[in-house]
């Protein structure tokens, strides 16, 4: 079973092409922790990349394109 999660592209000044990641909620730890997808993915800090912190207003999510704090990528 999945985790609650939204499917994001992204169209940028600079791509080719879209490039597709997934938004999971911050307040779905336990369903996180089981998600196939999620927990797929090497290391706690990539997998941060894809966690929308709940905010006052609902929830920040940050989107990367590069760097170190790439948000992680699928290929879609």
């Amino acid at each position: 079973m999945q985790a609650p999660h939204g499917d994001v592209s992204v169209f940028a000044r600079g791509l080719t092409q879209r490039v597709g990641t997934r938004l999971y909620f911050g307040d779905e730890p336990a369903a996180n922790a089981v998600d196939p997808v999620l927990t797929a993915l090497p290391g706690s800090e990539r997998r941060a990349t894809l966690i929308a912190a709940p905010s006052p207003d609902g929830y920040c999510f940050d989107i990367v394109l590069q760097g170190d704090h790439e948000t992680v990528f699928f290929a879609v």
